[in-house]
């Protein structure tokens, strides 16, 4: 059996330095502040959900927004 056979699979996504770091401080703050445990991932998924929230509600007629798997263009334009 493969190594990550039982985790969900993962994409790695390159964001700019500084905007990782304070995502980072963001965590460590709900840590603080809550003494509960906050990871990077649950800030991403969350960060992530609430913006799919806001594009399906203001570009998608409020519909669910369904998984694409073909790939976007790399890099910026």
């Amino acid at each position: 059996m493969p190594k990550n056979a039982d985790r969900p699979h993962v994409s790695k996504v390159n964001i700019d330095t500084e905007l990782h770091e304070r995502a980072r401080a963001a965590v460590r703050i709900v840590e603080r502040v809550t003494g509960r445990h906050y990871t990077i991932a649950q800030f991403l998924r969350e960060a992530i959900g609430a913006q799919l929230t806001a594009i399906a509600r203001d570009y998608n007629q409020g519909h669910e927004i369904l998984p694409d798997t073909e790939p976007l263009h790399p890099g910026r334009r």
